[in-house]
């Protein structure tokens, strides 16, 4: 082939390579990168361009050398090459059959141009297209350019200042109301304390394919700082902080910091009664007479007696247990957990744990959980409106113990009507005089008619007016009470149950929303459930 730079410069081509010639003036009439697109054109392979340039620079009129002799690209060897081109990789199989045509050769320049026609310019291995030539590897697929694959992003992540034992987290309800009967220690923390800080996710790297092309990377998915109750984020949304001295709680995934009263020793005569908005925990016993009111969760690492706790809007927890002479009250919004009690009282809006026993309690909640292993529950009255789980009910002694399922809506109506006609017999008792001394002025009246004194008329204007306020009331209530009726008849489908998981003995009542059921013998391992009104007793 004609060397391409003879239009150029005067060349010679030697054994030791390519030298050119020429002088300042033909410099001039020159634009070496013309010479190097036509160098490129005609595909030359191993061109030596730093060379040429300073040949033409220096232009000294003598011969310089510019390099090896050119080799240039066959065209032919792409009929012999198998490519295959992912953006993660590309494999080249060249063909031996190339070689039987007398003064082929493949070079490692050869492969690179080819690679550079396919559109293959990152990522290429050179030690294995070296090894491909100087090894004679044909016939066979070789890797040679690998893409550079993108640097996914980071998770935000979220890294906890303070210590929260994964155990005290209080249970989330189905309705989504919080029950903190597994709360076994506290984590103290102060206003303004750092809980959490957070670490932004990153957008990662982009890759490069081995055409050139950018590999998208995936963003870090990003996550929330767990900001609850009485906590804020802030910095910009880096950190979560207290809002007031408490302790700290997990709600879920949140953090909370609730107020907390701490008693180190007992409730006694030196600490007196507490009525506390927050929270309130007492390391040791509340003795005989003394009452806890607080707003938010009472814990008592002890034991009561004979004592009053009332949480107004949170949970109750007794680490020991309740004794109680019938004079011992423990009232809860959200839920109460204990170990044993006896002859207590115990109310809740929500679940009632226990864990060994109920002896003489009444019990009034959402729903009871006395199942346990070895959990009694013996003699007094349990009331639950969805479920009472149990493991043991009644004695061997037959000791009567009342187990039921009660319509909370339909006794609080009957409640109401009760005390409408508790009004309605109270206001009857109020008129019946007034109509009998109405009556009575008006046989005056009638008597003397207007020779009558005003004051006779001032009285019976009085009693009329009385008569007619008390009647008023009284037909307002007959309209309630006929009103409450229909609603307290209107039919309700029962889904609770009562189930005993142990033993059920005789002297024990099942009572489903009325439906009732005496134990004659001893049971175990049943189920009650209400099925078109009637009590179905199953396994």
């Amino acid at each position: 082939m004609k060397n391409p730079l003879e239009q150029f410069f005067a060349i010679e081509e030697r054994p030791d390579g390519l030298y050119i010639k020429l002088t300042g003036i033909e410099r001039d009439s020159i634009r070496v990168e013309h010479v190097i697109e036509l160098l490129d054109e005609v595909m030359v392979l191993n061109m030596d361009e730093a060379l040429l340039k300073a040949a033409v620079a220096e232009a000294t009129g003598e011969f310089q050398f510019v390099g090896p002799l050119f080799e240039y690209y066959d065209p032919e060897i792409e009929n012999f090459v198998d490519l295959k081109i992912s953006p993660q990789k590309a494999s080249l199989n060249v063909s031996a059959e190339y070689l039987n045509v007398e003064g082929r050769k493949i070079s490692e320049n050869m492969i690179l141009c080819l690679l550079k026609k396919k559109g293959i310019t990152h990522g290429i291995i050179a030690e294995a297209i070296k090894s491909m030539v100087e090894q004679k590897i044909f016939d066979t697929a070789v890797e040679i350019a690998r893409a550079t694959p993108p640097e996914n992003g980071q998770d935000a992540l979220i890294e906890l200042k303070v210590l929260v034992n994964p155990e005290i987290h209080p249970h989330i309800r189905e309705n989504g109301s919080v029950d903190y009967r597994n709360i076994q220690t506290f984590t103290s923390v102060s206003k303004d304390q750092v809980l959490a800080v957070k670490t932004f996710p990153t957008v990662g790297k982009p890759g490069t394919s081995v055409n050139g092309k950018p590999i998208p990377p995936l963003a870090g998915k990003d996550k929330q700082l767990p900001c609850g109750r009485n906590t804020e984020i802030v910095d910009e949304g880096k950190a979560l902080v207290a809002l007031k001295t408490g302790i700290l709680c997990l709600e879920g995934y949140l953090l909370s910091v609730v107020e907390l009263l701490h008693i180190s020793g007992d409730v006694d005569f030196s600490v007196g009664n507490i009525k506390y908005s927050g929270d309130v925990l007492v390391n040791r016993n509340v003795l005989p007479g003394f009452t806890i009111e607080a707003d938010g969760n009472i814990h008592i690492k002890g034991d009561i007696e004979s004592a009053r706790l009332i949480s107004r809007n949170g949970h109750v927890t007794v680490e020991k247990g309740i004794i109680g002479k019938n004079d011992t009250l423990v009232s809860a919004k959200t839920g109460v957990q204990i170990s044993f009690a006896q002859e207590s009282r115990i109310m809740s809006e929500g679940t009632i744990s226990v864990n060994k026993y109920l002896l003489h309690c009444e019990c009034i909640c959402a729903a009871l959980e006395a199942a346990s292993a070895g959990c009694n529950i013996i003699g007094g009255v349990i009331k639950a409106e969805n479920q009472i789980s149990a493991r043991h009910v009644g004695n061997e002694q037959g000791t009567s113990t009342r187990i039921i399922l009660y319509d909370k809506q339909k006794a609080m109506l009957e409640e109401k009507l009760k005390k409408l006609i508790e009004l309605e017999a109270k206001l009857m008792t109020e008129i019946q005089p007034v109509e009998k001394q109405l009556k009575a002025r008006a046989s005056v009246l009638k008597r003397t008619g207007e020779s009558a004194s005003g004051q006779v008329k001032e009285d019976v204007k009085k009693l009329v007016d009385t008569y007619n306020d008390l009647n008023r009331k009284i037909k307002y209530i007959q309209r309630n009470k006929e009103s409450l009726k229909v609603e307290i008849a209107t039919p309700r489908e029962y889904k609770g149950y009562i189930k005993v998981h142990g033993n059920g003995y005789p002297g024990t009542e099942i009572n489903l929303y009325g439906s009732i059921e005496h134990l004659r013998g001893k049971i175990s391992n049943r189920s009650f459930r209400l099925n078109e009104e009637n009590l179905v007793v199953s396994e």
